[in-house]
């Protein structure tokens, strides 16, 4: 019998494990890396946008997938004759932390680092009874570029709520999401997002909800039979920048194993543990203060009751040891020895690629 390699995104680079084909490995994947963007969308946005208007580009970054998506729509308005001045790049992301989304996309954005706004340099105003950044309310044509993908905690968020969690909207939208609804009618958001294998566009009130139960769809996994070892990647920089971006994907995946498994994570975090608030939470095991970061790492701890924890990462061992009580390692290849240590090379192996949300 042969082996064979499975690859994952660790950093900017990508790690391997050699498993004995003898071996029972199911690999699921909702990476959807065959995605066609259909650039005739470019061409149907400009039947929306008048000579002279405005133009916020409300660009949420979720994956690397819609960047080329949202170069492409720049460079489209450049040839057609938009000003820059009458362009505006609105750039943000809840997923990760406001240096690195500054470090990453101020480098790929640089040629237009004019036009881009963040969220944490905007004045709110009211507007249809919430309270929304200055720059959207001031542009005249409105569109939101992002990818519809789930959260360990959040699951499948709305757009609406996206917005919030970025900093472009109040608090106060997440009370009643018939605001939002309200809302995304009176400024004719038009939306441009990446589902699965798809891009969907057109006014977010008319795609919104076909986005979300596609999303929902396409990367929601029914699993038949529970694994002993599960092994999932941290989606590769930015998304496994810090141990708090990326933990919350153990709770994706958590229902692939069995009580008593192994969950793998392999995660670089190069840029260390995360916010002040996750590290003193991290340490103290209290989890008084709110954030998506304390709210993932007490899932995860009521989790280890059941279930085992392991890492490849560059998060020192003694860290993992002392607050989640769990073993890192410099290779995938020692995690998985280690999961056959503890289960016998009978055991079922389950690799998951992209984000997915494993179910019963």
């Amino acid at each position: 019998m042969g082996l064979t390699e499975y690859w994952f995104r660790y950093g900017v680079t990508e790690v391997f494990v050699d498993i004995s084909d003898e071996v029972r490995v199911e690999k699921l994947s909702t990476a959807y890396s065959n995605v066609r963007y259909d650039y005739s969308i470019i061409s149907k946005i400009f039947d929306e946008v008048a000579e002279e208007k405005n133009i916020a580009i409300i660009f949420d970054y979720a994956s690397n997938r819609e960047v080329d998506l949202l170069k492409s729509l720049i460079a489209e308005f450049e040839a057609r004759g938009v000003k820059r001045d009458k362009l505006k790049l609105l750039i943000s992301s809840w997923r990760i932390n406001s240096k690195i989304l500054e470090k990453e996309l101020g480098g790929v954005l640089k040629p237009y680092r004019d036009c881009i706004v963040y969220p944490w340099g905007e004045d709110k105003i009211e507007y249809s009874g919430v309270m929304v950044s200055r720059s959207i309310i001031d542009s005249e044509i409105r569109i939101y570029v992002s990818s519809i993908l789930p959260h360990g905690i959040l699951g499948y968020l709305s757009i609406g709520d996206s917005l919030r969690l970025s900093g472009w909207l109040g608090n106060d939208l997440v009370k009643n999401s018939d605001y939002w609804f309200k809302l995304r009618e009176k400024l004719n958001l038009l939306g441009v997002c990446i589902v699965g294998d798809s891009v969907y566009y057109g006014y977010l009130y008319e795609v919104e909800d076909k986005c979300l139960k596609d999303a929902e769809k396409k990367h929601t996994v029914k699993i038949e039979d529970e694994a002993e070892i599960l092994l999932v990647d941290g989606g590769g920089w930015p998304w496994d920048s810090t141990f708090e971006s990326s933990l919350h994907i153990v709770n994706l995946v958590s229902s692939g194993v069995k009580d008593g498994g192994l969950i793998g994570l392999i995660s670089e975090c190069r840029e260390g543990l995360g916010s002040n608030v996750f590290i003193k939470a991290l340490f103290s095991h209290s989890f008084e203060e709110d954030s998506l970061g304390v709210r993932a790492l007490k899932r995860v701890a009521d989790l280890l009751s059941r279930k085992k924890l392991a890492f490849v990462t560059t998060i020192p061992r003694s860290i993992l040891e002392k607050t989640l009580h769990s073993k890192g390692f410099d290779t995938v290849q020692d995690l998985l020895t280690y999961g056959f240590r503890m289960y016998s090379k009978q055991a079922f192996v389950r690799i998951v690629d992209g984000l997915a949300w494993l179910t019963k």
